[in-house]
C-alpha cells in the first residue's frame, strides 16, 4: 500500500504539531546517534575546529531558528545529522529545525527578521528578489535537480520521447509547466498531443492506480524509492536530464540586511554553515548515523523505507566544488531558462540571490 509522499498537503496537521512540539522542548530532530557516528564526530571536530570557528565553552549558545521548507524528510538529513551528533552544539548554536506552516514561509520569514535562517529552493529566488524580500541563499542544501520525470516499467514508454500521446499527472506548479514545455522541445514532443492532468500531491497514486502514464514533480529519492518499496519498477530521469537547466534544488536562506552590516549574524551564519558542512561530511561517511539521526524524526516513512530514501539521498549531497558552493554562472542560466518560460519578468543576476562568502573555507 502507498503511503503519503512527503509533499503531501494532508500533514499540515503534522507539521503544525510538530512546531507545537518543538517550541516546547526547544529543538527538533532526535538527540541519538550511533557510537561510530559520535566517534566520527570528536574526529572531525577536533581536526577541523578553530579559535574563529566556535565560541569558547563558556560563551552562552546562541538560539538559531531554522525553518524548513515542508517537514522533515530525508532531503534535510546533514541537518539532523549535525544536530543529532551535536555539530551545533559544538558550534556554540542552539538549533531549532522549524517546519513550516506553509512551505512559502521561509522567504518572507527570514526576510522580516523572524527566523534567522530558513530551507528553500533556488527556482524561489528570482522570485523573491522581485517582491523585494531581503534573502539572499548562503549555501546549497541540495546543489542537484530532483524534480523528475516518473513512469512505470510496465507502462511500456521506452523513452521521454514515448511520452506524446499519453496523460502526465503534475501537482499543478508553474515550473511543472515550464518543464515539461522543455521537455517537448527537447525531445520533439508536439504538447498538443499530451494530456497533462493535475493530481496535486497524489502524484504516486495517480501512478500506481493508472490514471495517469507518468508524473513530474516527484523526486527520484523520495518517490522513486517509495514506488521500489511498493514492488513497482520505476523508471527515473530528473529534469535536469531532460531538456531543462541543472540547479540547486535546496539552499540555506539568510536575511541579507544583516548579511551586509550585522557582523553577530554574519558569524552566526559562518558558525551554522561550518556546523552542517560537518554534518554532511559524516551524514556521507556513516549511513547508519544518518539513519539514526533520522528515526522518529519523518513521520509518514520508517524502518527499510526510510532508510533506503536515506541512502538513495546521501550522494546528492555530494557537491563536487565543496560543501554549500554554489555556481553564479548556473544559477544565471537557471534564471534565464525561468524567463524564457514566463515565469519571471527579468532575470535578476545571481549576486542579488546568492553567496558563498560564507562558507567554510576548504
Amino acid at each position: 500500500m502507498t503511503v503519503l509522499t512527503w509533499r503531501s498537503t494532508a500533514l499540515v496537521g503534522v507539521a503544525v504539531a510538530s512546531i507545537a512540539a518543538l517550541s516546547a522542548c526547544g529543538g527538533g530532530g532526535s538527540s541519538s546517534t550511533s557510537s561510530s557516528a559520535a566517534a566520527s564526530t570528536a574526529a572531525a571536530t577536533s581536526a577541523s575546529s578553530s579559535p574563529s570557528e566556535s565560541p569558547t565553552s563558556s560563551a552562552p549558545a546562541r538560539p538559531v531558528t531554522v525553518l524548513l521548507d515542508w517537514f522533515p524528510n530525508p532531503d534535510h538529513v546533514s541537518l539532523y545529522v549535525a544536530k543529532s551528533a551535536g555539530l551545533f552544539d559544538a558550534a556554540g548554536l542552539d538549533v531549532t529545525l522549524q517546519p513550516p506552516s506553509d512551505p512559502a514561509d521561509p522567504p518572507k520569514l527570514v526576510s522580516v527578521g523572524q527566523v534567522p535562517l530558513g530551507i528553500s529552493y533556488q527556482s524561489e529566488m528570482p522570485y523573491s528578489v522581485q517582491a523585494g524580500l531581503k534573502v539572499k541563499a548562503v549555501a546549497a542544501l541540495i546543489p542537484t535537480a530532483l524534480n523528475s520525470v516518473i513512469w512505470l516499467e510496465k507502462s511500456g514508454l521506452k523513452s521521454l520521447a514515448d511520452l506524446g500521446g499519453k496523460t502526465i499527472g503534475s501537482a499543478g506548479l508553474p515550473t511543472d509547466t515550464a518543464f515539461l514545455s522543455a521537455i517537448y522541445k527537447a525531445n520533439n514532443i508536439d504538447p498538443a498531443s499530451v494530456n497533462v492532468v493535475t493530481v496535486k500531491t497524489s502524484l504516486i497514486q495517480a501512478l500506481e492506480s493508472g490514471k495517469v502514464d507518468a508524473v513530474i514533480g516527484a523526486y527520484g529519492n523520495i518517490e522513486g524509492v517509495q514506488l521500489q518499496q511498493d514492488g513497482q519498477n520505476p523508471v527515473i530521469t530528473p529534469v535536469s536530464e531532460a531538456g531543462v537547466p541543472n540547479y540547486d534544488e535546496l539552499v540555506v536562506l539568510a536575511n541579507s540586511d544583516k548579511l551586509a552590516s550585522d557582523t553577530e549574524y554574519q558569524q552566526l551564519v559562518r558558525d551554522f554553515l561550518s556546523a552542517l558542512a560537518k554534518g554532511t561530511a559524516l551524514a556521507m561517511a556513516d549511513p547508519a548515523a544518518a539513519e539514526a539521526a533520522m528515526a522518529g524524526v519523518v513521520e509518514d516513512t520508517s524502518g527499510p523505507a526510510l532508510n533506503a530514501q536515506i541512502e538513495a539521498t546521501l550522494p546528492l549531497l555530494k557537491n563536487p566544488s565543496g560543501f554549500g558552493q554554489m555556481d553564479a554562472a548556473k544559477w544565471d542560466k537557471f534564471s534565464a531558462f525561468m524567463k524564457a518560460q514566463g515565469l519571471i519578468e527579468a532575470v535578476p543576476p545571481a549576486s542579488e540571490m546568492q553567496t558563498n562568502d560564507f562558507l567554510p573555507k576548504g
